[in-house]
């Protein structure tokens, strides 16, 4: 075997013969071949060892990088280490803001922080528990370390405050992150909750305005009908006469006369909207527009009125209220009566249930029917809220339910029925449905009874004040005009005459109102101030005028002189030199859409 050189022009290649490859095949190859394979071996060895070397630093570069940008998401607290999870739209999305009539916010959507965990980056769930106890104390420890250590990725707590988030944050743990969330807030804590309502994670709106605003998506704002500060005298006036009367509960509201807008409705006892589940379910139920009571006495004014307007009575027409009256062998009594013939003024005025008995056998039982179906007293309310209830009617409408019906027995309604009817009855004889918006576009109302009928019930109703069962209803310089009502509560079959429910409903000013509004209160007790009294003219009208007192200013009303007022009550219009004040309002919050 030998090795034959090439060309001089290229002295380091060789040209191997077949000898020479046959030999290479053996192990005795040549020490010159053995020399140039492993000098090429060297040089792949090196090429590869260089190959995995920039591998390796490409590799070390990457996973710097990444974690380089893993930490600067971290310290801003907008790491996602999961796909989003998918809420439903009709939640998440904006809801409208609500406001009272003159832009004080009630309901609004505010970002929230909330402290969540991925457990997958989490190095130690002992010691990671330990120092998130140590800055949210309040936390549970052995649920702590349970969510931790089930490798996935779950809410700890909401609503972090900011001093929070920033104490969490300091801890510098993997595997904890932040994310904003859309939490719903009533600035006005339970002041109108019932109005306002409440919403609930998953359900959107489920009482009140909020049910309402679940179709208000968007930028809009809902601009209700609620006035604040004439909410905050309603309610306070009420709590104290629950306090001082040992009451269950009781309700109030105030209805401009002239549009049926509710500008006061209080339900006590409430809840805070911010934390519904804090509540009783009864705390929550609104009993102004969902519970139905046997009203009582207010029923007079509407059995008077009708008379008036069908002509069969006259302010004056009298009607005999002496002993009882018998009608199908049911009697029917007096509280206290005069025991005389009374006009029908004085049947108002003393709130005779005789005497109107004998106005609705007058009547008769269908047209009482029909005045009482144009008051909104026979059906469902038509308004926003959707806490409506129809009236419970009797199953025969006999001569009895006539008479019984004329003084507020034998038929439920709500206590918004009741102030709304009673609106009718003095605004000139128009009948609104109520409204919770401000400045409602609506069309015209019913017409239920004339201007001349209005204006003699306006000054019989101001005759239960000066001198019948309403006398601590007067608000000086104001001239109210109401009806007081003392209803005892059905009980097995008949009444029970120890539980009551008191309430006065009237307006303001009497000679030309603007206002209507309604105190009750539910089984008030009897105190030594009051005689031993727990009716209506003890209980109920005390609160009305203090109302009337304090909210005067913020309704825009100014008192007038004795003689200027009874000019406006004679002539049956408003006084010509009454003043007109304008209403002590905020400014109307503009926001943009």
């Amino acid at each position: 075997m030998f090795l034959r050189k090439a060309k001089k022009a290229k002295p380091a290649a060789y040209v191997i013969t077949e000898a020479e490859t046959a030999a290479s095949l053996r192990p005795e190859m040549a020490p010159a071949t053995r020399h140039v394979r492993a000098r090429s071996g060297r040089q792949r060895q090196t090429e590869r060892a260089k190959t995995r070397i920039l591998m390796c630093a490409v590799v070390f570069v990457f996973v710097f990088a990444s974690l380089g940008v893993r930490l600067a998401f971290i310290s801003f607290g907008q790491i996602n280490v999961e796909a989003p999870r998918a809420t439903a739209p009709s939640i998440e999305a904006p809801r409208a803001e609500i406001t009272d009539r003159n832009g004080a916010l009630l309901a609004t959507d505010l970002p929230m922080i909330s402290l969540e965990v991925a457990g997958r980056e989490i190095w130690d769930a002992r010691e990671t528990a330990q120092k998130l106890l140590s800055v949210l104390p309040e936390i549970d420890a052995v649920e702590l370390e349970q969510k931790l250590r089930r490798g996935r990725y779950v809410d700890l707590r909401g609503n972090l405050t900011p001093a929070e988030r920033q104490a969490v944050f300091d801890l510098g743990l993997p595997g904890i992150h932040f994310a904003t969330r859309i939490k719903r807030f009533y600035p006005q804590a339970d002041l109108a909750a019932h109005v306002v309502g409440h919403e609930e994670p998953g359900k959107g709106g489920v009482m009140g305005l909020e049910k309402v605003a679940n179709d208000w998506r968007g930028a809009k704002t809902m601009r209700a009908s609620i006035d604040i500060r004439v909410q905050q005298i309603v309610e306070d006036e009420l709590a104290a006469a629950i306090t001082k009367f040992s009451a269950k509960a009781g309700w109030a509201g105030v209805m401009d006369v002239a549009t049926g807008e509710v500008i006061a409705l209080a339900s006590l006892p409430d809840f805070d909207p911010n934390a519904p589940g804090a509540a009783a379910a009864d705390s929550r139920r609104n009993r102004a527009t969902l519970d139905q009571y046997e009203l009582g006495s207010a029923f007079k004014a509407f059995t008077a009125a009708a008379a008036l307007e069908e002509g069969l009575a006259g302010e004056a027409t009298n009607y005999d209220a002496r002993g009882s009256f018998l009608v199908a062998d049911h009697e029917v009594t007096d509280f206290h009566g005069e025991n005389r013939i009374l006009t029908l003024s004085e049947v108002v005025q003393y709130s005779s249930n005789i005497g109107i008995a004998r106005v609705a056998g007058d009547l008769g039982s269908k047209r009482q029917r029909e005045y009482l179906g144009k008051l909104g007293l026979l059906t469902r309310l038509t308004m926003e809220l959707p806490e409506r209830r129809a009236p419970g009617l009797p199953e025969r409408w006999g001569p009895v339910e006539t008479a019984t019906i004329a003084y507020g027995h034998g038929i439920s309604v709500t206590p918004l029925h009741l102030l709304t009817a009673f609106c009718a009855v003095v605004n000139g004889g128009a009948f609104h449905d109520p409204t919770f918006f401000a400045e409602p576009k609506r069309v015209s109302a019913r017409a239920v009874f004339s201007n001349q009928t209005s204006a003699v019930m306006r000054r019989i109703l101001r005759r239960v004040i000066t001198d019948g069962t309403a006398s601590q209803a007067e608000a000086p310089g104001y001239f109210p005009i109401g009806k007081t009502a003392t209803a005892d509560k059905p009980l097995n079959g008949g009444y029970d005459r120890n539980t009551r429910i008191a309430s006065f409903v009237g307006a303001v000013p009497g000679y030309a109102p603007r206002y209507a509004i309604l105190v009750s209160l539910d089984e008030p007790q009897p105190l030594k101030e009051t005689w031993g009294y727990a009716t209506a003219g003890w209980t109920a009208a005390p609160v009305f005028s203090r109302i009337v007192a304090r909210a005067a200013p913020f309704l825009g009303l100014a008192p007038v002189n004795e003689a200027t007022a009874l000019a406006a009550f004679v002539s049956g219009g408003e006084a010509p030199d009454a003043p007109r004040k304008a209403a002590a309002s905020a400014p109307i919050v503009e926001r943009a859409p």
